[in-house]
């Protein structure tokens, strides 16, 4: 199942040549992680999470010290940090790497090339090396195996994907610069701080987008119980694309009884999870991409800071 033709794992948006390669051709060059001048080493600690999210947050100017000029940015790199480090440290199944990539969607602003979130998670090789143990026909890789392929999709995918994101989104990042005005009269503004920023990048249509695709994504990995919400999502699908997806894709899962029996399921056996989350990376993800390229330098950025329940419960992003 296939909605575009290109199989480029390039993170260009331009790179449209080729055809899909299969998992022996895509492998070496998406995978690539051998380190210049040395051996890789088996007996390494495991990643540190929590120590490289204070790196990240340490290489973040303080907002409270010294206001930012472009704030939207800001935020931004912090969001991609977490991301990079969640790649990192590895996923628990299938599921979350899927939901990782729908994050990745929106923080790349859609740099990514479509094809690339399908090779991730549909190649049994790849999604065993990100999850960390055997899965489907490929063997548990060694940890350190592992670990070198989560380093390499990021060095190769991940890292110029968030380049091409900053650059298209540097100079649509609104510049805030009253703090630094000597003739301001009143009160200095309040420092933005992008950590309590509730929409990505500060702006809230990709916010709501992120949303809606979230709930797409749940809905369709969770199955339907009926047709009739089949058909009630297909159309809710259009919204959370942008109506990037085709209309032959949005209609597939219902005139395709074989794909919609897995679909509309009561019982969670392992072939429809299988079979939802396959349709997901070769159609869904794909979509969502285009959605967020095509909203990249559109939406509006607007302060709006995360609130508090007032039930003294933690703080939600909407």
């Amino acid at each position: 199942m296939t909605e575009r033709g290109s199989g480029s794992t390039s993170t260009s948006r331009k790179d449209t040549s080729g055809s899909r390669r299969d998992e022996s051709e895509a492998w070496p060059g998406m995978w690539s992680a051998a380190r210049p001048g040395g051996e890789i080493q088996p007996d390494e600690p495991p990643v540190d999470a929590a120590r490289l999210r204070r790196q990240l947050e340490k290489a973040l100017p303080d907002a409270e010290e010294e206001p930012l000029v472009r704030p939207a940015m800001a935020q931004l790199v912090q969001d991609q940090g977490d991301l990079l480090i969640e790649l990192l440290e590895g996923f628990g199944d299938r599921r979350a790497l899927l939901e990782w990539e729908q994050r990745v969607v929106i923080h790349t602003l859609g740099q990514l090339e479509d094809e690339w979130y399908a090779e991730i998670a549909c190649n049994a090789a790849a999604i065993s090396r990100l999850l960390g143990r055997e899965w489907g026909p490929a063997d548990a890789p060694e940890p350190y195996t592992a670990r070198e392929t989560r380093r390499g999709l990021a060095a190769n995918s991940l890292l110029p994907a968030f380049h091409g994101a900053l650059k298209v989104f540097r100079w649509a990042a609104v510049e805030r610069t009253d703090h630094l005005d000597d003739e301001h009269e009143g009160e200095a503004p309040e420092p933005i701080t992008p950590e309590r920023q509730e929409y990505p990048g500060m702006r809230p249509e990709l916010g709501q987008l992120a949303e809606q695709q979230r709930r797409t994504l749940e809905s369709l990995l969770d199955g339907f119980d009926s047709e009739d919400e089949l058909l009630v999502w297909s159309q809710q699908l259009q919204g959370s694309t942008y109506a990037e997806i085709s209309a032959h894709a949005a209609a597939e899962p219902y005139f395709e009884r074989p794909l919609r029996q897995y679909l509309v399921r009561t019982e969670a056996d392992e072939r429809a999870r299988f079979v939802r989350r396959s349709w997901a990376a070769e159609f869904l993800l794909p979509a969502f991409n285009r959605a967020a390229d095509a909203l990249a330098d559109r939406a509006a950025e607007v302060t709006a800071e995360e609130v508090p329940e007032r039930s003294g419960g933690s703080s939600s992003i909407s």
